[in-house]
């Protein structure tokens, strides 16, 4: 394990598409996350995208020059948007490589609908509720608390930038993770729950529960 005497947090420049891209795909084997699935071209839009596009911003965590952490958040729902930014490499990477047109699961990520039930799908529409899209550390830094300083740093940027609240998507199974939001004091909330999927909640405005009809003492159960 390396060690580690301290890092900075800071956003991200168009200066480290490449080294975020690096990152996460040291970090992913292709089967685990889609944009990897579909190639490294098509990872490296999604971070121009979340770096230099007007609807998110990219934190990186940095130490001695080296980084070692990111977290991306949007300001609304993502898919749909960095999809639409990114066709041209989907379309590249397609053409380099035709036996991706039949991965079922490719084609089944892409295009799913979240099962959220009715106020579930209210919420997560709601204009002003971020979402927070990637979470990545390297492998030689875990467990330093990278992880939770990058998930503390998004709730002041995206206050800035308007935002009312940020919801962050973890799988069930990723156990590490869903501790640092529980820490955190990050809400989860039941109506966002998909079957794979729980949803933790930082709200930055204290009227925004109510808005949306949500009983935080009833949420904050873990």
């Amino acid at each position: 394990m390396s060690q580690i005497e301290s890092f900075i947090i800071r956003l991200a420049t168009h200066k480290d598409v490449d080294a975020l891209t690096d990152l996460h795909c040291s970090s992913f084997r292709p089967e685990e996350h889609i944009p990897f699935l579909i190639g490294k071209r098509y990872v490296k839009a999604t971070y121009r995208w979340q770096v230099k596009g007007k609807k998110a911003y990219t934190l990186l965590a940095e130490s001695n020059g080296r980084i070692i952490g990111l977290v991306a958040v949007c300001d609304g729902p993502f898919t749909v948007p960095m999809f639409k930014a990114c066709l041209g490499e989907f379309i590249f990477c397609l053409a380099r490589n035709p036996l991706l047109l039949l991965k079922k699961k490719l084609w089944l990520r892409l295009f799913r609908r979240p099962d959220l039930s009715d106020k579930g799908r209210i919420i997560a529409d709601y204009p002003g509720f971020a979402q927070m899209t990637i979470g990545v550390v390297d492998a030689d830094f875990r467990g330093k608390g990278v992880f939770p300083a990058l998930v503390e740093a998004t709730k002041a940027i995206s206050k800035s930038r308007g935002s009312r609240a940020i919801r962050a998507g973890i799988y069930k199974k990723n156990l590490s993770s869903r501790r640092v939001f529980i820490k955190g004091g990050w809400i989860e909330t039941p109506e966002l729950e998909t079957t794979d999927t729980v949803f933790y909640v930082a709200y930055l405005d204290p009227e925004f529960p109510k808005e949306l009809g949500i009983n935080l003492k009833n949420e904050s159960r873990q």
